[in-house]
């Protein structure tokens, strides 16, 4: 017996929605313009093409071989230069009332003119040329907005579709990307104004569909459309054996196709490179459609009676609100009136309502019966392969024809000459001391032979990577079967000399195709070794060593599988001596970590640390494991990460990429179990099962090769060809029965791919559940959209996702949805997560947007994981226990601990769930538990410094100062610094990776691990990076380890801006005028400033440093200056909010130096003016004011003093303030909870070592016995690795220098302190700020400081090499205004305006010893070429942003003041042009003349030293 039993739903509702249940029926045959056929709005919607184009270009398709149609149809989206949606927008000539462009996000407001009148216009776009169109969560969220912002206008909207799909990389999923996209649908599915969506390049999966979510779709000529990009259709159906070109043409992706199929509802007659009359069919297109949809609309409202009831049930709702509903809308955060002004109207219903039955209309299923039984389908043999063998081949002719010159490859042109300068002393006769000291001529002929084959054969390699295997086979046939004439002719001279010239000569060949076996060989075994990565990983984790049996077994097992994998007999003790010789190369490493950055790309699901593991295997342990083979050395396999580097992060991403591997397996062990088929978990849960639509199965109308063999092969198992079984159940609730909706994934059949059948069946099933007012409950796990099927599949997600909304909205009836096993991709992304719905995961889910399969990237766990996200806000209402499973959360806590577990059951969420649209959710603020940090207080025996740099060299003195241990823990660039050089014999230094801060520096858990691995008794956390983090300290002594700085509440009461200001006003300290607390947003800002007056400063609450601060002049400039403000504080501070206050035009800098310990005792040691300063960055420092009140100055000191009770302060710390010099006022402006750099100025007039107190305040002692004194004065400088230069304006500029020092002397003085980490032979890495050395001065008046300041910096240091900012320091030293000491904080900026610039640019250049270049030394060989050399170091960039079109290509011709990439060094970019190396006495690249770029040398992203070679380029007449 079924229940009739219903929840007692809290609902108003009585009765279901008519327009809601009649929504399939009204779908089958729907048409926007029922007078017209179904495919054609050309008598609507002017400019489109014709149904006869479409046949002929149809038939002009279907003539077409795989390679013919790729070409026609899909390489025109590829084309990096067509023009962007911005560009197109622009193009249409309306007036552009507003615009906002967030990365590949772009939205604006035009005015176009619709004949007699003009209409503003909304536009949403993917902007393709920055990360080609692909969205990341904070971009669909703004589309979000923009939708809620036009409709709000009553504007109509328009679409612009061009995106490879949404991203789906780790980031992008640890956001909750899926439940962005699923929020996207909802808003574009439901918002009540006309819209209309235009596939303007490739319109790609669960990017593509949130906008073509539309009343009516249509495409340029040029668009494609489909579920998912032909290469993630190639990974999905890799069993059918179809290349990705074949997958294009199989699912038909051209807009003819499209339309066709009634996936779009035309196709405009327009390109953007349309010059004839057809450039405006686009604009006639946008303004019929618009006014077609409100003509359809006004039909509609005249004909449909249940829309009127419709809209009066909107209505009531409106005025007589659901509590629970108006709950559940809040939580999500969608669209929804909140006053009478912005309900909709019976036209808003009636929009939405269309748009409903259009996309319903696009998508098809059919019965069992009415498919039949179809004959066995062939699918294709042979062809994928054939495919690949083909283009590769075409890659390797292509190279055969025009090889690599071989004076482009540096190493490769030197190795060559001292091969032939070899070559030629073989005949010279020598005697037996000449031999002796130069060496045996032939045996150096030998050496040079082997070493010119060896580098030229992995020169290949690398350059081949993927298509080295089958490059390498074909180069060694080819060289084979030469005739002797070609063999034996002369070499050409050296400007024409290929690498193919110098190997095909007799006197190379032979030993050079022994060569090619061999690394065919290498190649092989890297490859075989890569499969045992897994058991190479645990070892080197557990025991931190690889021992000598384990190398034996891989090394041998390894060369005989890949020996055997060759065509031809290679003797292993050939390839072993090979090997031998690699292992003693000087460049191995170099050739390792190439090889490694390239073969990483094709095994994208494991961690690239374990790549660094084999690297390491190939470049440390082997040749130890030679050596000990030899007895020349002992072999101990011990893997240190000292010696390791490359990689951010190391020791805790190979545990991650190895925890992976050992998750991956359980799930995969749990998936084979097959316990969750859909019949399990039915019977696990419901009674009495009812089926509805049982017999619905997808209707493959694309004829997919295969997908109809898997069709045929599911009903001959009984299996249902659907992705989906629905139906009708009771659920035992407190003993009694509860009927309910049920929907769960047929994961027999293809995954559980929710194809067309299920999104029908789904949709039948809300229908039956709104007539007997049931809820819902699914479990789903899919690998996403049945791509299978094509464009139209993808319409499901927008089906479902819009059912479900109306379904709750108009309903008030719950739906529960259950996440298990693999869920992912559009039934993730549409539905799974749609804001409405209550979303639960089983422990143990796999839930990306996008899964592994399809995404060519490493996805950590931490990004995929239910247990991991499950601790993201949003990601989900809770994570419950998994209950066909007993083992699995034992399994995955005996691999990491800390992974979140389980905090419900399925049956409680289930019971508590269904009679309310708002369960009552568990409140976890995330909130920093902090044990009390005086209990780790003890004698510091060994310290973590985290720092680099200066403060390094700082710490790690006074550490061993005080007899404490240093463990230094330094990124790539800092592991050969000068702090690392500082290090003692019991000191560590530890690499924690890659160059830049936030891979190394930045990574918390990264520095936390290296802390408890180490087992050191407190943490330095140094200046900068996390030194101010109260998450990194709570962190930090969560752990048990002793973070030597304030407790965490200290931290979050004054390192955050407002806290510390209601903080300062608590205890009567002055503050400036402003919002004194975060402001909500613009409009609050822009009162707070009309009341204090202009101008004022935005500042954001984490910023520091001299950054997050803007000034705002005038009220017109507010609002765009607060958004931009807000963005960049969030990207580099992680949180965007902001203040504001009173700009105050004339100050000084003044801040007070305190020291308090555990017991109470406060100690405030002295003031600082640091009032010379250049961009809020400080130059000059020292420990009194000129101008400061002796009044004023005893103030701020009781003001320092009052903080520091008042929050309990612990260590070192900086109160900040302005002293107003127009008002002779003081104000608060914020405190440093942390050591500052200028630091050593108050220890040397005060007496008082800060850097040791700080350890002994961490140790638990008291510092009640410091007196701070009163001594002489003191100055700071800053050296800064800078060089002086004119910008555009001709304003005097000091850019970033880094570079190797090449000459050094800072010579020690009783009366300078010198904290440095310049040295001869150092390179200032181009990854950091500039700052290379601290000198502090002392003296016994401010007269007598800068006078020996000055003498110190102009007469005794010498720093050559790299240009420095002395010149500009020694200038201010002996300005007159500067030693008088009445000035402001604008000094600087003013000084450096007057000053002699040729005379400063041209001593720093001569500090550098830039030497002059001229046109001949920069000739390639003999020929017209010319080379173009980094001016310093830096990272190399080929194009603006990632995604976006490369600067220049190889072919272009390029005038003078052109681009041709960027540089960055120390966070700022330079522009690389040929005019930027012209000078007055020097013009290397003449402006008359324009340029070829014949090479580019470097890739992106790529470190360049100063002096390389970035480009050859050769001179053109104009």
């Amino acid at each position: 017996m079924t229940s009739k039993n219903q929840p007692a739903n809290m609902t108003q509702v009585q009765t279901a929605d008519p327009l809601f249940l009649k929504a399939e029926q009204l779908a089958k045959d729907f048409s926007l313009f029922p007078e017209h056929s179904k495919q054609s709005l050309s008598d609507e919607v002017k400019g489109l093409l014709d149904d006869d184009a479409i046949q002929a270009n149809l038939k002009d398709l279907a003539q077409l071989d795989v390679d013919g149609y790729v070409t026609k149809v899909i390489q025109p989206t590829q084309d990096k230069n067509r023009p962007g949606a911005k560009r197109i927008i622009a193009d249409l000539k309306g007036k552009l009332v507003t615009e906002t462009h967030i990365g590949p996000f772009y939205s604006a407001e035009i005015e176009l003119n619709f004949g007699s009148r003009t209409r503003r216009i909304g536009f949403v776009a993917q902007e393709r040329t920055t990360a080609n169109g692909a969205w990341m969560p904070e971009h669909h969220i703004a589309c979000c907005k923009a939708i809620r912002h036009f409709a709000e206008l009553s504007m109509p909207i328009v679409y612009l579709i061009d995106t490879p799909g949404a991203d789906a990389g780790e980031v992008a999923n640890s956001q909750n990307q899926a439940h962005s996209i699923s929020k996207a649908i909802a808003e574009s599915a439901n918002v009540d104004v006309p819209t209309v969506g235009i596939v303007i390049g490739a319109g790609y999966s669960g990017g593509a569909i949130p906008l073509a979510a539309a009343n009516i779709l249509l495409s340029l000529r040029d668009g494609i459309f489909n579920t998912i990009q032909p290469q993630g259709l190639q990974s999905i159906a890799r069993k059918y054996n179809l290349s990705w070109q074949e997958c294009a043409k199989s699912v038909g992706v051209s807009p003819e196709e499209l339309y066709t199929s009634g996936c779009i509802d035309g196709i405009v007659d327009f390109s953007p490179s349309d010059k004839d009359e057809r450039q405006h069919n686009l604009r006639r297109a946008i303004i019929s459609s618009i006014e077609a949809v409100e003509k359809a609309a006004v039909n509609f409202v005249r004909e449909s009676e249940d829309l009127r009831e419709h809209y009066d049930r909107s209505l009531a709702r409106f005025l007589s609100p659901s509590k629970n509903l108006e709950a559940l809308e809040l939580n999500a955060e969608l669209a929804v009136a909140n006053n009478p002004t912005m309900h909709l109207n019976l036209f808003g219903s009636t929009y939405r309502y269309l748009r409903y039955l259009t996309l319903r209309s696009r998508i098809h299923s059919i019965s069992q019966e009415q498919y039949g039984r179809l004959s066995k389908v062939s699918v294709p043999e042979g062809d994928l392969l054939a495919r690949i063998q083909q283009e590769q081949d075409r890659v390797f002719q292509s190279w055969l024809s025009s090889p690599d010159k071989l004076v482009y490859d540096e190493d490769l042109n030197k190795l060559w000459g001292n091969f032939i300068a070899k070559r030629d002393d073989v005949s010279t006769e020598r005697n037996m001391l000449t031999r002796l000291i130069l060496g045996e001529p032939k045996e150096n002929y030998k050496k040079a032979r082997k070493a010119l084959i060896f580098n030229i054969s992995w020169s290949l390699y690398h350059r081949w990577k993927g298509n080295a295997e089958n490059n390498f086979k074909g180069l060694i046939n080819y060289l084979e079967t030469l005739p002797s004439e070609v063999t034996q002719a002369d070499w050409p001279e050296l400007n024409k000399l290929t690498v193919l010239d110098v190997i095909i000569h007799d006197e190379l060949r032979e030993d050079f195709i022994w060569q090619c076996h061999n690394i065919l060989v290498f190649n092989a075994l890297y490859d075989n070794v890569v499969g045992n990565l897994a058991s190479i990983a645990k070892e080197a984790m557990m025991s931190k060593s690889l021992s000598r049996n384990s190398v034996d077994n891989l090394l041998h097992e390894s060369i005989d599988r890949a020996l055997s994998t060759q065509d031809v007999a290679n003797d292993k003790n050939k390839f072993y001596k090979w090997l031998k010789y690699f292992m003693t190369q000087s460049n191995r490493a170099e050739l390792l970590t190439r090889t490694e950055q390239w073969k990483s790309v094709g095994f994208p699901q494991l961690n690239d640390s374990l790549f660094v593991i084999l690297t390491y295997f190939f470049e440390r342990l082997l040749p130890e494991y030679f050596d000990s083979e030899e007895e020349s050395g002992e072999y101990t396999g011990a893997i240190n990460p000292v010696r390791i580097g490359r990689r951010k992060d190391f020791w805790n991403r190979l545990t991650m990429g190895y925890q992976d591997l050992l998750i991956q397996k359980v799930l995969r062990d749990e998936k084979r179990a097959g316990k969750m088929g859909w019949d399990a978990i039915v019977a696990k849960f419901f009674t009495e099962f009812e089926e509805i639509n049982g017999d619905k199965i997808s209707a493959n109308l694309l004829n997919f090769p295969g997908f109809r063999l898997s069709i045929e092969d599911a009903l001959d198992k009984g299996i249902r060809p659907c992705g989906l079984i629905t139906g009708l159940a009771d659920f035992d609730h407190n003993g009694q029965p509860m009927r309910v909706g049920v929907a769960v994934s047929n994961t027999a059949f293809q995954a559980g791919a929710f194809d067309m059948a299920a999104a029908e069946k789904f949709s039948a099933l809300l229908i039956e559940c709104a007539k007997r007012k049931l809820p819902v409950i699914c479990f789903i796990s899919s690998g996403g959209m049945q791509t299978k099927e094509g464009a139209a599949a993808l319409f499901s997600m927008a089906v479902v996702n819009d059912r479900i909304t109306r379904f709750i909205r108009d309903n008030e009836l719950p739906v529960l949805m259950f996440g298990y096993g693999d869920c992912t991709g559009g039934a993730q992304a549409s539905f799974v997560t749609h804001p409405l719905v209550q979303t639960y995961y089983l422990s143990g889910t796999n839930m990306p947007f996008a899964g592994q399969m399809v995404v060519p990237a490493y996805l950590p766990s931490t990004s995929t994981l239910s247990n991991y996200l499950s601790k993201v806000p949003g990601a989900m209402d809770a994570l419950v226990t998994n209950p066909f499973s007993e083992t699995i959360d034992a399994q995955l806590q005996s691999i990491d601990p800390l992974m979140p577990k389980p905090t419900a059951k399925i049956v409680d969420v289930i019971g508590s769930a269904v009679s309310t649209l708002v369960p009552e959710r568990l409140i976890t603020e995330e909130e920093i538990v902090q044990d009390d940090p005086r209990q780790l207080m003890k004698p510091i025996e060994k310290v973590l410094v985290h720092a680099r740099g200066c403060t390094a060299v700082k710490l790690i003195r006074k550490a061993h100062d005080n007899n404490i241990n240093v463990v230094l823990v330094a990124s790539d660039p800092d592991m050969t610094s000068v702090p690392a050089d500082m290090l003692k014999g019991d000191d560590k230094l530890v690499c924690i990776g890659g160059n830049t801060s936030d891979e190394s520096y930045l990574n918390a858990y990264s520095v936390l691990k290296v802390a408890e691995y180490e087992n050191v008794d407190a943490l330095h956390p140094g200046i900068g990076f996390l030194s101010e983090s109260p998450q990194f300290a709570a962190l930090c002594v969560n752990n048990g380890v002793n973070f030597v700085g304030p407790s965490v509440h200290s931290m979050t009461t004054m390192g955050n801006k407002s806290n510390a200001i209601k903080t300062s006003q608590a205890q009567n300290v002055p503050v400036v005028p402003g919002s004194h607390g975060i402001l909500n947003n613009a409009e609050q800002a822009v009162n707070v400033a009309s009341e204090i007056g202009y101008p004022v400063l935005l500042k954001a609450v984490q910023g520091g440093g001299g950054k997050g601060i803007q000034v705002v002049e005038r009220p017109g400039d507010m609002i765009s200056l607060f958004q931009k403000t807000s963005t960049e504080a969030a990207a580099a501070f992680g949180n965007g909010d902001l203040y504001l206050e009173k700009y105050v035009t004339s100050l000084r800098h003044i801040e007070v130096q305190l020291l308090r310990d555990q017991f109470g005792n406060t100690k405030v040691l002295g003031l600082r003016d640091c009032s010379v300063q250049r961009n809020n960055q400080k130059v000059v420092e020292e420990s009194g004011s000129t101008m400061l009140p002796d009044e004023l100055k005893q103030r701020v000191m009781e003001y320092t003093r009052a903080l520091g009770d008042a929050t309990d302060y612990m260590g070192a710390g900086t109160v900040e303030f302005i002293y107003n010099l127009d008002a002779n006022e003081v104000y608060f402006m914020e405190m440093n909870t942390r050591l500052q750099v200028e630091h050593p100025v108050t220890e040397a007039t005060s007496g008082i070592d800060i850097v040791s107190a700080g350890f002994d305040i961490a140790a638990g002692r008291s510092i009640a016995e410091l007196e701070p004194q009163d001594i002489g004065y003191a100055m700071e400088v800053r050296v800064t690795a800078e060089k002086a230069a004119l910008d555009s304006n001709g304003v005097l500029q000091l850019l970033p220098y880094p570079g190797l020092i090449t000459e050094y002397q800072m010579p020690e003085r009783d009366d300078i302190e010198i904290i440095s980490i310049a040295g001869e032979g150092k390179e200032v890495s181009p990854y950091y700020d500039s700052l290379i050395a601290q000198i502090i001065c002392r003296g016994e008046s401010r007269e007598d400081a800068i006078i020996k300041l000055h003498d110190y910096l102009a007469n005794q240091v010498v720093i050559k090499g790299i240009a420095t900012n002395i010149p500009l320091l020694t200038r201010i030293l002996k300005d007159g205004t500067f030693n008088e000491g009445v000035y402001d904080t604008n000094y600087l900026p003013r000084f450096m305006a007057e000053l002699d610039v040729p005379e400063m640019i041209a001593e720093m250049e001569a500090a550098a010893e830039t030497v002059g270049v001229d046109t001949a030394s920069l000739r390639v060989g003999e020929s017209n070429e010319l080379k173009v050399m980094a001016q310093g170091a830096g990272i190399f960039y080929t194009s603006p942003a990632p995604g976006e079109a490369d600067f220049v290509k190889e072919g272009d011709i390029v005038t003078v003041d052109q681009t041709l990439a960027l540089t960055e060094a120390m966070k700022m970019f330079s522009q690389v042009t040929l005019a930027g190396f012209n000078r007055k006495d020097a013009v290397l690249y003449p402006e008359d003349l324009q340029y070829r770029i014949e090479r580019i040398l470097n890739s992106n992203g790529q470190q360049v030293s100063q002096g390389e070679l970035l480009f050859v380029v050769s001179p053109v007449t104009k």
